[in-house]
């Protein structure tokens, strides 16, 4: 093996050490449980299957960058161990609503996995944290646009989703421009992520609902290492 070969890999491995390794920044953050014993669990309730229903809520990064991890919040969990699968949905957005193409069969989504995530509720209010890497790696979200995030319980039972806080205010990370939707109908893999997608309202049946939420993606420190990493190794490519 060449040294220009081996200085390329060398560089390679610390890019994958970089991404693997980096620290995260939250670019849409839309949870403020107002302290303990605050939170409060909304009535809309999510579930993988024919029909649904699946929730989706739509949120715009502050800063882009590939997903590296993913927070949400909801009522107890449904196993004695307190973990529980959850499919987790990522959307593009056709202006007010999840984008379901056909070309994205089965999930109708930018990319959906199912994923176990143990349930934490330390302040004993019925509101359960759940939390977990996106290890796939696979959705880069770019700044300024929308996406939609959907979270169902994969055991088919009644998964309730949390508001983002006891007053529903604005993202306290990032922004959104609209509501939550709720989408019952069947697709190709014979669950409801095709839509139709209908608002989701609050009690009041005016007032849009929101949910609770939190994206991450790399520092962009870390962006910075990376990028300068690139330029080594086509540098050395050159040379």
């Amino acid at each position: 093996m060449n040294v220009r070969k081996m200085a390329g890999m060398a560089v390679a491995a610390l890019l994958l050490f970089c991404v693997a390794s980096s620290a995260s920044a939250v670019v849409a953050f839309e949870w403020n449980e107002g302290g303990p014993g605050n939170g409060l669990n909304s009535p809309h309730q999510s579930k993988h299957g024919v029909g649904g229903p699946v929730l989706a809520d739509d949120f715009i990064p502050a800063v882009g960058g590939l997903v590296q991890h993913v927070t949400w919040w909801g009522s107890a969990p449904l196993s004695a161990t307190g973990v529980d699968l959850f499919e987790i949905t990522f959307h593009a957005d056709t202006g007010n609503a999840p984008n379901v193409p056909l070309a994205q069969a089965p999930s109708g989504g930018i990319s959906q996995h199912v994923i176990a995530a143990l349930g934490l509720d330390p302040d004993n209010d019925g509101v359960f944290l759940y939390s977990t890497p996106w290890a796939p790696q696979d959705v880069l979200v770019a700044a300024g646009t929308t996406y939609w995030f959907s979270v169902a319980n994969a055991t088919g039972a009644g998964w309730t989703w949390a508001n983002p806080s006891p007053l529903a205010g604005p993202p306290q990370v990032g922004s959104e421009t609209f509501g939550a939707q709720v989408s019952v109908g069947v697709g190709p893999n014979g669950g409801p992520h095709f839509g139709p997608w209908n608002p989701v309202f609050r009690p009041d049946g005016v007032t849009p609902q929101d949910f609770a939420f939190a994206i991450d993606v790399p520092e962009p420190a870390t962006l910075s290492l990376l990028a300068l990493g690139g330029l080594a190794l086509i540098r050395r490519r050159r040379k």
